[in-house]
């Protein structure tokens, strides 16, 4: 299979996260929820609302490893020479430590993230959508697994975000942490 790479890193950013919101409204819509992108300022990635009240969107997503996220996003723009995982990085001894490690890191960084805490200030709580690229569990069973183990994590935190959404990225099906 020949992928084009048609696309600069930001613009696949860009895209990435117009297909997540596209799909949120859908899922909120199996809710009967409406969703109404507002504006696209980053940060937030998007002022929306929700049966017309307004709120805002953040959406990140968790890797396996950094190498891994690193090969996936490099391969698919044009403005970044291709780094594909090691040899020895393609190795996992504790891939469910290693990813629950990194699912904590990434959502207590924009827990910590400055620009949030100012989107934060200015629009009250927020949601938070994180994409799940792992090939050893789901967004739905790490909503189960790892709930405890993130509120513990973010209890003494500034609680920026009001609901916390694992989505599995290959498919957007959504699952709601809280």
């Amino acid at each position: 299979m020949v992928v084009k790479k048609n696309l600069k890193r930001s613009e696949l950013k860009d895209a990435h996260e117009d297909a997540v919101l596209v799909s949120f409204q859908k899922y909120y819509a199996t809710l009967s929820k409406s969703i109404e992108i507002l504006a696209k300022p980053e940060p937030p990635d998007a002022i929306i609302t929700i049966n017309g009240v307004e709120t805002w969107i953040e959406i990140t997503d968790a890797f396996l490893s950094n190498e891994l996220a690193e090969s996936i996003t490099s391969y698919a723009s044009i403005d970044k020479t291709h780094k594909p995982v090691s040899k020895e990085d393609r190795f996992v001894i504790e891939p469910d430590q290693q990813f629950s490690d990194t699912l904590k890191s990434v959502i207590l960084k924009k827990f910590q993230k400055q620009s949030i805490g100012k989107v934060y200030k200015q629009f009250g709580q927020g949601i938070l959508l994180v994409g799940v690229i792992t090939p050893f569990s789901s967004a739905e069973e790490l909503v189960i697994s790892e709930k405890m183990n993130l509120i513990s994590a973010i209890k003494s935190e500034q609680q920026r975000f009001k609901h916390i959404y694992f989505y599995n990225v290959n498919d957007h099906v959504f699952s709601r942490l809280f």
